[in-house]
């Protein structure tokens, strides 16, 4: 010990002498100090010194220091040619009365506790001066080392191993009215059978909502599933209790679900019980059988640091307050002074008048004929790459999907409307129009603006196919009937060659052979293409909600499994749906322009004429087909996917023409 030390570099204790003391022990107190074997009435009084290899506690022999906690120092230790975990406690965790009650609880209960998933405690004594506690040795590695080792280890089937393991024994401690405040990785041990173990050094006696060792228990899964680097910071507590909870990169999409719901910011919305949360990891499907998110999580220190930076009260000027100031009284200025609510909710014609704030009759009718025709040419639509989509000032916005009203010179005539281009043969024209994708009854919000577009009444036949590709290899034969078995980049092949033949402007750009080809689409392009998943649903939907295109009764419009007897049909022998389209459900299923994505129509990246992914290698494929059951995979929204390399039985395709 230094001559001046204040406090035991073991435990933290204040070691001085009081003055009296010094006074009255001057040359022993010094000599004890400096002595490297320590009286015992001092040891006893102030600090702990370590005991060695070999020397006994209690009748336990120190077989070596394992190490030092806020709460005390552990050694292994012998007993019967058995090994224990020997914890003695330091006087600091008993210095007042709150603390020596919570621990001699804390120990009463541990001695109680029978787990197989817990180190059992084998003896407890917290009125031996020291305090301590011996548990079992357990022989293992812990969580901690195994995540930093040997994380191979650590995959989704083996969590799912011990993660019941672990809620299972987490309600045994909850039932002994402990909780799991200090469980880590480091506090999991991993034992020779590969199941898991709790230390009690994570077990705590305080009175805690379940909901939040729920919690504790759903972020220590989270860091032992996932492969960032930074999976301490993404997953910490105190981030997910601040942050929405960012879905696992490599783990299925169940078992993040069943995560979100247990790391949900807000309490109350997280499982209700422990026993909830065993219920929902119990039931979900095998690995092998479920999708895995692919996403990565996309977190740097700078987004880390921003989750607890406090924000400097502001001198300056609130420019974005005042901004939306001005903005509100503008939109009330609009909204009292002309005619906005019948623009936007009258009858179709109605034109963006001043009216005034105090005479409105007469102001409505003094507006000139001039001033009528400036405003209908500054709400004209913009024409774009992709139709009309948005007006051509800032000020006036009318909506393009609803019908203009014809625009006036100022002479007040008409002027004579553009001349709409000659419609193609045996297609249907899809009007301009909004769109719930992927929505049907249970959310009638639509969410996709699409432009107007032309597309095939009834599915390409093995006929049409033929006369400008090789005949394809159907599942049925017959020049009337839908052709199948053919490749994605076939199709856009047959497009291609079709819509010169025809004189049109192909829609399609291919580079590369084989494998490696790629395909562009010009949306400008009046040539043939395929639909895109947007433009096909609006088609198949055909602005009604039913199960299926046209109906909620598959018979009544659809060849599936249990009328067609497994094989493809002629077109045009179901009823059409209301856009005069055949077989948008059962038959053949469709090729659509979309690589697939399983989240994609969750996160669209734009709503106006989405068209799917930038990349990808596996094409999008709807409408189900005559060799799918009545229900789920011939219903309206099935997503289905397919390697566009590849031709498949019972899956063809229809053609779109932008207008």
């Amino acid at each position: 010990m230094p001559e001046k030390a204040k406090f035991c570099p073991f435990c933290g204790e204040n070691i001085q002498l009081g003055e009296a003391e010094v006074a009255a022990t001057p040359d022993t107190s010094k000599q004890e100090i400096h002595s490297s074997e320590p009286t015992p009435s001092l040891l006893n009084s102030h600090y702990y010194r370590l005991l060695e290899p070999g020397s006994d506690f209690k009748g336990y022999k120190i077989v070596r220091l394992m190490n030092k906690e806020t709460e005390g120092i552990k050694y292994i230790a012998q007993k019967a040619d058995r090994q224990y975990v020997l914890k003695i406690f330091f006087k600091s965790s008993m210095h007042n009365m709150d603390s020596l009650f919570g621990l001699q609880m804390r120990l009463k209960k541990l001695n109680h506790l029978k787990d197989k998933h817990t180190a059992k405690v084998v003896e407890v004594n917290p009125h031996h001066d020291p305090a301590y506690m011996v548990a079992e040795y357990i022989h293992g590695v812990s969580l901690a080392h195994i995540k930093q080792h040997n994380p191979e280890k650590l995959s989704e089937e083996f969590i799912r191993h011990i993660a019941p393991q672990l809620i299972r024994t987490a309600i045994v401690i909850r039932k002994h009215e402990l909780t799991l405040t200090n469980l880590t990785l480091t506090g999991i041990m991993i034992d020779d059978k590969d199941d898991a173990i709790i230390l009690s050094s994570a077990i705590t006696f305080e009175v805690r909502d379940e909901r939040e060792d729920l919690f504790l228990l759903g972020a220590i899964l989270a860091q032992t599933l996932s492969h960032n680097t930074l999976y301490k910071t993404i997953y910490s507590t105190e981030r997910l209790t601040a942050q929405k909870f960012v879905y696992i990169a490599g783990v299925s999409n169940s078992m993040n679900r069943v995560l979100g719901e247990c790391l949900h910011r807000n309490i109350m919305q997280r499982y209700l019980s422990l026993e909830d949360f065993l219920s929902a990891i119990e039931a979900l499907p095998p690995v092998e059988n479920d999708e895995l998110w692919t996403v990565q999580e996309k977190t740097s220190f700078a987004q880390m640091e921003a989750v607890n930076k406090v924000e400097k009260p502001k001198t300056r000027i609130e420019f974005s307050f005042w901004i939306i100031i001005i903005l509100i009284l503008a939109m009330l200025t609009v909204l009292f002074s002309t005619n906005i609510f019948s623009v936007l909710f009258g009858g179709k014609g109605e034109t963006l008048q001043y009216i005034g704030i105090i005479n409105r009759a007469d102001s409505r009718d003094s507006l000139s004929g001039d001033a009528a025709g400036d405003i209908q040419r500054s709400g004209s639509p913009l024409r774009t790459s992709y139709g009309d989509l948005k007006s051509g000032t800032g000020t006036d916005r009318p909506d393009f999907r609803r019908n203009m009203p014809v625009p006036f010179t100022k002479s007040g005539t008409a002027t004579p409307q553009e001349s709409k281009p000659k419609h193609p043969v045996n297609m249907a024209y899809i009007e301009a129009s909004t769109l719930g994708f992927g929505r049907l009854n249970e959310n009638l919000h639509h969410n996709v603006s699409l432009s107007a577009f032309y597309i095939s009444r009834q599915e390409v036949t093995q006929a049409e196919w033929s006369r400008f590709m090789k005949p394809a290899n159907c599942s049925t034969f017959g020049d009337n009937l839908p052709v199948d078995n053919v490749s994605w980049f076939d199709i856009a092949i047959y497009c291609n060659g079709r819509s010169e033949a025809e004189s049109l402007t192909p829609a399609y750009k291919i580079r590369g052979v084989g494998a490696s080809r790629v395909v562009t689409c010009d949306f400008k392009a009046n040539g043939y293409r395929l639909p895109t998943e947007a433009e096909w649903e609006l088609a198949a939907k055909g602005g009604q909600l039913y199960n299926y295109s046209g109906s909620d009764y598959p018979d009544e419009v659809a060849w599936y499994r249990e009328n067609s007897g497994g094989k493809i049909h002629s077109p045009g022998n179901k009823s059409p749906n209301s856009m005069g389209l055949y077989d948008m459900t059962g038959n053949v299923a469709e090729w659509c322009w979309d690589w697939y994505d399983a989240n994609y129509i969750r996160s669209l990246p734009t709503f106006i004429n989405p068209n799917g992914p930038e990349m990808g290698t596996l094409k999008t494929i709807r409408g189900g087909s005559a060799n799918n059951g009545e229900g789920r995979n011939l219903n309206i929204l099935w997503r289905e996917k397919g390697d566009p390399n590849r031709g498949y039985q019972y899956v063809g395709f229809r053609l779109v023409r932008s207008s």
